[in-house]
């Protein structure tokens, strides 16, 4: 397989293909890898390079609304999304978490991972703008094959995962009319058994022959005709200067929600509202998943809450898979309370003296307090020198078989270790305590959007200018969450958390929220052009051979993280191209 930069190429070069797919993150790679084999001529841009660098990372740049954030937000939002990711800073991408190279967002995610629930794709009254032009029914068979790209285990479904791993589910005595058990899964990787998967190193693992990948190519513009109905082209360029154009039968933008709707807005050739928007809704309906702690519990009660809602591990098909426990709001609680969907999730707390935080900020040259940073970590060298080991086992030294089964004895006999490593990039830390947090899916609002900055990146391209708002339906949905996890733990004889005080106090006004880095609904799919932007086949509804993929085409955003459904979609995108636009 190919793979070369853009300056290699000599400037004005004209490239003609079947097919291309910009981004190469989780749904470019994906499309990729699906076309493959198929007699199509398929050409996949990257706007990074193999790796992250701070070079790309400024073309990430992301400007917001005054008013999207608070001094207080501001500092929330910086130290949640900075523990995973190496060059993303709060100040250049002022929303959303995006990275450049090979596997996109998947570098630095988590690999947390869940299916949408069957309420999620229905028209809901109380949930404006709901409602897909697909169903659950007709997704699941491609959500599964999504599964399978991710190397996860079987959807759980209650209480009857524990009974497929061989356990007995904990007496946690919850009304599953109001919170019902949930399941996430951690995707891990087939390269790295010790890591979570990144899509850009399984891709280029895969090496699939007839994919040519050209990598340092940003696009700064979508070509059609000159009524702006067909697809014809793409302008491309570097950050050194040169300058390629490439032509195709068809496009798939897949780019992330944020830049999907920048390059249509951008692409003002024949609409001066830019591609796809004569009833201006690309870049509207922008969603995310608002997130805030709720709760927690104190140090003597965080064992108890690990047993009843930490990790558990699933042995099948000669593969161990982690399950994440946590509790959904029931469709029969969300119907009779008019509630968005939503879950709570537990987590451990960080000690304040934790020694890998301390070596990080000493490393970094970010240490406010040299002298107690050193203390923290001659007080506490086991967690430095297990890290030192795990990153000894992902060494190219160590034999690959044996990691394997080390990885996956790790997984089924510590699956809470092993979480938590995936959660903070391969070292432990020293924790004391547990929280607990909700997510809701956000409500759709046309007045959330990407619009276009007047400043521009070093290419020349307006940044994009992000409008992002959580509702009071929002709100006050997670503070039911936290008053319901209260009173159930309360009546079933859990450990009772302490609830935020904007809880108490019965001000969802007054929370503290960030988004999750899941930025969805900027180019949705709808049945009509006056409902939004792709049809069902995820075609731009009024430009033939332009498609989308990625979580921008989701109308409702569920609560789950989306990364399962963005592929699952984009695998349906695949199977339609090949059917309807290469057939042989």
């Amino acid at each position: 397989m190919p793979v070369e930069r853009l300056t290699t190429l000599p400037d004005g070069t004209t490239l003609e293909v079947d097919l291309v797919i910009v981004g190469a993150g989780a749904c470019g790679l994906t499309l990729a890898r699906e076309m493959s084999g198929h007699g199509v001529k398929v050409l996949l841009l990257e706007s990074g390079d193999r790796h992250e660098s701070p070079a790309y990372e400024s073309l990430n740049a992301v400007e917001v609304d005054p008013d999207t954030w608070t001094a207080s937000t501001r500092a929330l939002r910086a130290t949640y999304h900075s523990a995973l990711t190496q060059h993303w800073t709060a100040e250049i991408q002022q929303f959303g978490v995006r990275c450049r190279g090979l596997g996109g967002s998947t570098i630095a995610w988590a690999g947390k991972s869940a299916p949408f629930d069957a309420v999620d794709f229905q028209h809901r009254d109380w949930v404006p703008h709901s409602g897909w032009p697909v169903g659950y029914a007709d997704l699941m068979p491609f959500v599964d094959r999504a599964a399978a790209v991710l190397n996860l285990g079987p959807h759980a479904n209650g209480d009857q995962l524990w009974a497929d791993a061989g356990q007995t589910a904990p007496d946690r005595s919850i009304p599953t009319d109001l919170l019902r058990p949930f399941y996430w899964q951690f995707a891990r990787g087939r390269v790295d058994a010790t890591d979570v998967m990144r899509l850009g190193a399984e891709f280029l693992a895969a090496d699939p022959a007839d994919i040519r990948v050209l990598t340092n190519a940003t696009v700064t513009r979508v070509l059609t005709d000159a009524q702006g109905g067909r697809f014809q082209g793409l302008d491309v360029a570097d950050l050194d200067g040169h300058r390629v154009h490439v032509r195709a039968r068809a496009c798939v933008l897949a780019a992330s929600a944020i830049e999907n709707a920048r390059l249509l807005l951008v692409s003002d050739d024949a609409h001066k509202a830019g591609l796809g928007n004569r009833h201006d809704l690309v870049g509207r309906y922008l969603t995310d998943h608002p997130v805030a702690e709720l709760g927690r519990f104190n140090a003597a009660d965080a064992a108890r809450i690990e047993r009843h809602f930490g990790f558990i591990s699933l042995r099948t098909g000669g593969r161990s898979h982690m399950y994440s426990q946590g509790l959904a709001l029931s469709p029969a609680l969300q119907r009779a309370e008019n509630l968005p969907n939503g879950a709570v999730f537990f987590m451990e707390d960080r000690a304040p003296d934790d020694p890998i935080s301390a070596l990080s900020r000493l490393l970094s040259g970010r240490s406010p307090n040299r002298r107690g940073d050193l203390a923290s970590i001659a007080q506490s060298p086991g967690p430095i020198l297990r890290g030192i080991g795990l990153k000894l086992m992902q060494s190219d030294r160590f034999p690959e078989g044996l990691r394997r089964r080390v990885a996956d004895l790790a997984v089924r006999l510590a699956p809470n270790t092993v979480a938590s490593t995936f959660r903070y990039r391969g070292v432990p830390h020293k924790l004391t305590g547990a929280r607990f947090e909700g997510i809701t899916e956000q409500i759709p609002d046309p007045a959330n959007r990407v619009r276009l900055s007047s400043r521009r990146d070093a290419l020349g391209v307006p940044l994009p200018l992000v409008r992002w708002q959580v509702g009071l339906p929002e709100r006050r949905a997670l503070m039911r969450q936290g008053q319901l996890v209260q009173q159930a733990f309360s009546d079933a004889g859990l450990p009772v958390p302490a609830l935020r005080d904007w809880i108490k106090n019965a001000t969802p006004e007054a929370a503290q929220l960030t988004d999750l880095g899941h930025p969805m609904g900027t180019t949705r799919m709808s049945d009509t052009p006056t409902q939004g932007v792709v049809n069902a086949d995820a075609r731009l509804h009024d430009v033939a051979g332009l498609y989308v993929a990625g979580g921008s085409v989701m109308p409702t955003s569920g609560h789950a993280n989306p990364t399962l459904m963005m592929l699952a979609l984009t695998i349906r995108l695949a199977d339609h191209l090949k059917s309807r636009l290469f057939q042989r």
